[in-house]
């Protein structure tokens, strides 16, 4: 677990930094990794749970940079997911929210917490096939 959550707390640094000084069109190449599926691989449902805890003491570790991290360590573990961003209007403001979804699982969220935004746009799990 030590380990584990040593990874969570680099990424979610790691995404914290890339949001503030990097152009968005350059994030992807630092979300994004590239499949590694190790035979003894954490759940999803753990991924996420170490997010929250390493986004405990990042400091801004809002909830679009624990998705783009949430999303960059189930990349790196083999799993496909998609970072979903959704609005809503609360009196006159606007808000917004990040969360990820796997497998039809929302993480980052539930799927009643989540289903009042209307979604704005997603994040791909990896680039398009270059076939």
């Amino acid at each position: 677990m030590t380990r584990l959550l040593a990874s969570a707390l680099l990424t979610v640094a790691h995404v914290r930094i890339a949001l503030w000084v990097l152009p968005s069109r350059r994030l992807t190449t630092v979300i994004i990794v590239s499949r590694n599926v190790p035979s003894l691989r954490p759940s999803p449902a753990r991924l996420e749970s170490t997010v929250r805890v390493a986004s405990r003491v990042v400091p801004y570790a809002t909830c679009l940079t624990q998705a783009l991290a949430l999303q960059r360590l189930l990349g790196r573990h083999g799993y496909r997911s998609f970072v979903q961003v959704g609005v809503c209007k609360v009196g006159r403001q606007f808000r917004a929210h990040a969360w990820v979804e796997h497998e039809g699982q929302t993480l980052l969220g539930t799927s009643e917490s989540v289903a009042r935004y209307s979604r704005f746009f997603s994040w791909p799990a990896s680039p398009p096939d270059r076939s």
